[in-house]
């Protein structure tokens, strides 16, 4: 099964529960971080006319805010829809940085995109304009 099914999958079956968990302030925090990052990836290694506006079961929670909408490319969409639903599952308090985390949840190489991804843009997001974002990231993964 491919990450998109699972991710469908995983929605149809815990539907609602998710989007309770999306309304959590920290949750949705770290989901807006992670299409954030995941924008500026798309942004500088995938072509401009494939992008749109997101649109996943966190957006239609209203978990992003109008002006935090990234702007994403279908495979990309795909990892990002993945890792929400992953972080809306997660039940570790206080939750880890996935990196530091003891129980690695997410697929290979799902797990594999997301280093890719982040690497290279958590040390652009200061310049485009996720500086916030990006320092409480680094203090959490620091202190986990």
């Amino acid at each position: 099964m491919n990450t998109e099914e699972l991710t469908a999958r995983t929605y149809e079956h815990l539907g609602e529960r998710i989007l309770e968990t999306f309304r959590d302030k920290a949750v949705a925090r770290d989901i807006v971080t992670l299409a954030g990052m995941a924008e500026i990836y798309c942004a500088d290694h995938h072509d401009e006319a494939q992008r749109a506006p997101f649109r996943s079961k966190a957006t239609e929670a209203g978990v992003y805010p109008a002006r935090k909408i990234p702007r994403l490319c279908p495979d990309c969409a795909m990892h990002v829809r993945y890792g929400e639903v992953r972080r809306a599952l997660c039940t570790r308090d206080p939750r880890p940085s996935c990196k530091t985390c003891a129980n690695h949840c997410y697929a290979p190489e799902e797990a594999a995109w997301q280093r890719t991804c982040m690497s290279y843009a958590g040390p652009r997001a200061m310049l485009r304009g996720h500086a916030v974002d990006a320092i409480r990231h680094l203090i959490q993964t620091r202190l986990s």
